[in-house]
């Protein structure tokens, strides 16, 4: 199978280890800015499309008129349900109060719930107490894994395992989807294509606590992503 793979050395990027808390604070004040305006705007917008259509149904207005109403009211709800899926995706789960299983345990949970899947969790052993970069840098990398399998993979069953590592935690996440050639991820050749922001933002999440990341797929023989981060990173 093809891989590819990111290596980091924690001197590279000591001074970086607060930038993901950092990232994760801006995250969550673009969630509520979002919330608070788009998100109030197109509520508005449907609650005063739906009112527009009561009156034209007493004044008798035509079928057709209607229908065109109907169909407007039909885009702005599915792109008011479709933001409000993608906020409630990104909410906070706590990183700073709970511990990764629950995180990730929660994180699974809802990805089943939002896309009627199943992921098998396997937590092998102890883990060892678990920085919040590294808390983050772990949730965040499941996340972009499940949801590259759902969205690519066309299976609805993925496996993830967490074990210790010595000092390190690992993260396996492996489906038999169709699998597909990975582009590089690091040296001169290393993609910075826009549809592979998903696998770049994994590759530069684990570059900032010092981890390493392996993607190993091939067309037809699904994938097996391996992220090992220090549990102190």
């Amino acid at each position: 199978m093809l891989y590819s793979r990111v290596m980091t050395t924690p001197d590279e990027h000591l001074a970086a280890r607060r930038i993901l808390s950092v990232t994760e604070e801006e995250l969550q004040r673009l969630i509520l800015d979002i919330h608070d305006g788009p998100v109030q705007k197109l509520f508005a917008a449907v609650s005063q499309l739906n009112a527009l259509e009561a009156r034209m149904r007493q004044a008798g207005a035509a079928a057709d008129w209607l229908a065109d109403l109907a169909r407007v009211e039909g885009v702005l709800e599915a792109a008011l349900g479709e933001v409000r899926w993608s906020i409630g995706t990104w909410r906070p789960p706590g990183f700073a109060r709970r511990d990764l299983i629950s995180m990730i345990e929660g994180l699974i949970l809802q990805h089943e719930e939002f896309t009627d899947s199943r992921v098998e969790l396997d937590v092998l052993g102890q883990l060892p107490p678990v920085s919040l970069p590294a808390k983050i840098a772990l949730y965040r990398l499941l996340q972009e894994a499940l949801s590259n399998a759902y969205r690519h993979a066309g299976v609805k069953q993925v496996r993830v395992r967490l074990l210790a590592r010595g000092p390190a935690v690992r993260l396996e996440v492996l489906d038999r989807g169709r699998g597909f050639t990975p582009p590089p991820l690091v040296g001169p050749q290393a993609t910075e294509r826009a549809e592979h922001i998903g696998l770049r933002g994994m590759r530069e999440r684990v570059a900032l606590v010092g981890g390493t990341l392996t993607l190993e797929s091939a067309p037809g023989q699904g994938t097996r992503i391996v992220v090992e981060v220090p549990a102190d990173g």
